[in-house]
């Protein structure tokens, strides 16, 4: 074969290399885009209602950890960030009828769940506490058998609490669970110390005392998905771990925590 054969052969088979990688590619990019509700776009279903993860501004914006995060988590995946927001019992339901792709909701992975769900990198690792007026005689995590627990009843912590014998108070939030606890209508409610820790420094002079349970062990948060929607998830997981090494999200859990809560604790 004389060079200039060899030459055009090479060029025809580097092209055809390079056409098979772009074209898969372009049917990996796809193969995820096709799970998406609307065509370039990320849609997230959150409370909205729930600082610092996801709340309202004075001017009426749509702010917060998670809002941020799902903001950045889009850019890296070139879609643009759409947000539904909803209150936490109907999350799950919305997820199920199609409502967005994805919840962004300090929603962590239980195995009821895991089941049921797929789900992206945790995002977020803390510890949960007991949050009581300062005096109560709540000390332990066994202590709740009998008590008032303020809670959203599907939640987690809701779960928990009925597991431990308490009797629930509705809260549709944090806000409304810490009311009843400081207006003595409910004993208890648990939550994450993240949370615990914006509310306590936003109000320093507060009756109520707050406890870590190591009894529910740390506290994790991470998208979750429709079960089926598993290379949508790995997009996910990939632009956080790229948010991660960036240091974008330590600078957002800086910003909304105080310290950093988005790596496990050792």
């Amino acid at each position: 074969m004389n060079k200039i054969m060899k030459t055009s052969v090479a060029l025809v088979a580097a092209g055809m290399i390079g056409g098979v990688v772009a074209s898969a590619t372009t049917v990996s990019a796809a193969s995820y885009k096709s799970e998406l509700k609307t065509k370039g776009k990320l849609t997230v279903g959150l409370e909205g209602t729930y600082a610092p993860f996801s709340y309202r501004s004075d001017s009426g914006k749509l702010t917060g950890f998670e809002v941020e995060l799902v903001k950045a988590v889009a850019k890296k995946m070139k879609l643009k960030p759409v947000f539904v927001q909803t209150k936490f019992d109907s999350l799950v339901a919305g997820l199920d009828a199609k409502k967005y792709d994805v919840v962004f909701n300090n929603m962590s992975i239980t195995p009821e769940r895991k089941k049921a769900y797929a789900f992206a990198q945790e995002y977020l690792f803390t510890e949960s506490v007991m949050i009581t007026k300062k005096g109560s005689k709540i000390k332990d995590y066994s202590d709740l058998k009998g008590k008032k627990a303020a809670q959203t009843s599907s939640s987690d912590f809701g779960q928990a609490a009925t597991k431990a014998g308490a009797t629930i108070v509705s809260a549709p939030g944090f806000a409304e669970a810490l009311d009843l606890v400081d207006s003595g209508k409910a004993d208890v409610t648990l939550n994450s110390q993240d949370s615990w820790g914006v509310y306590k420094k936003a109000h320093p002079k507060t009756d109520l005392q707050a406890k870590v349970t190591k009894a529910l062990g740390e506290t994790t948060a991470a998208p979750m998905l429709d079960k089926k929607d598993k290379k949508l998830a790995a997009q996910i997981t990939k632009a956080e771990k790229s948010l991660q090494k960036d240091g974008t999200m330590k600078k957002l859990s800086v910003k909304y925590f105080g310290s950093d809560l988005t790596t496990e604790k050792k």
